[in-house]
């Protein structure tokens, strides 16, 4: 049986999130979990989690056309939907611990620092990977076209990204990109797995540690083609130049819910940017606690 994908309906970039997840879905075998939040005061929230679709075609007929739609092209069996009463973020967080996968829209450019959206409150409490979907724009200086982009630090602590970064690429036949980004260089580098070629003049010191992260991913998904890459500057512009163009950019979490200011769990610096800048889908996967940390 396939994984269980969770997404949120509704809010900034809802209906992207649910034709990203059903793709998903469809590639993964997955059974498909739409929560949509309600306001207390609509007729929606005061009936059954699971209203039939007669009754959503009265009091929301584009969501009951959604769910017919998505039930159409998985199958009834495969695709349920919850409405639930209050506000998106905790009701998706306290959901995301029954699901393999989280989808939502991409947070609200107002918001200064995205504190309050729901992308980065689900991003800091959900223990799986969550999908943040937003449109793919690229212009002409997009090096990885189509590619799966992933974030390689030197913290030691990106198995959980780069697993999941081979396995989307795999499942959907992409190039991967293996990106690290460092301070010292000014210019970008990268180096091709597959076809062995080069773009760069002298081997920079970064593409050693990248080939020994990525080495054994290689070996168990022998079918991806790989290329490396160091990109200069700081870790967020880095990883959006990296990545503009890109199917999907996966970064992993540090954060590990630690508490930041007034008491707010709060996600690792990178993985906070590139919900706010990024210029297509992010995956956000939370690396597992080393031993003695909490989960």
């Amino acid at each position: 049986m396939g994984p269980t994908i969770l997404v949120g309906l509704g809010g900034s970039g809802g209906w992207q999130a649910l034709a990203w997840a059903v793709d998903e879905a469809t590639a993964t075998g997955g059974r498909l979990v739409i929560c949509h939040a309600a306001a207390p005061d609509n007729p929606l929230a005061l009936r059954v989690p699971t209203p039939p679709l007669a009754v959503l075609e009265l009091f929301d007929p584009p969501l009951a056309r959604a769910v017919a739609s998505t039930r159409r092209r998985l199958g009834s069996d495969r695709v349920t939907l919850q409405v639930l009463p209050g506000r998106p973020g905790p009701l998706l967080a306290s959901a995301a611990a029954r699901a393999d996968l989280v989808v939502i829209g991409s947070p609200a450019r107002h918001r200064p620092g995205g504190y309050g959206s729901t992308a980065h409150h689900v991003a800091a409490r959900a223990p799986g990977p969550l999908v943040v979907v937003r449109p793919i724009t690229a212009g002409p200086d997009a090096p990885m076209l189509g590619h799966v982009v992933v974030g390689v630090d030197d913290s030691g602590d990106c198995d959980a990204a780069l697993d999941f970064a081979f396995d989307w690429a795999d499942r959907h036949r992409c190039v991967l990109a293996a990106v690290h980004v460092a301070t010292q260089h000014r210019e970008d580098y990268w180096f091709d797995q597959t076809t062995l070629s080069t773009h760069f003049s002298a081997m920079p010191a970064g593409l050693e540690l990248l080939s020994g992260q990525v080495e054994p991913w290689m070996h168990k998904y022998p079918q991806v083609p790989v290329k490396c890459a160091v990109f200069g500057g700081r870790p967020v512009p880095g990883l959006m130049r990296a990545a503009h163009g890109a199917r999907l950019l996966v970064v992993g979490d540090h954060g590990r819910g630690r508490l930041g200011p007034a008491g707010r769990i709060v996600l690792g610096s990178v993985a906070h940017g590139v919900l706010d800048h990024a210029t297509g889908p992010v995956a956000v996967v939370r690396q597992a606690p080393r031993q003695g940390e909490p989960k």
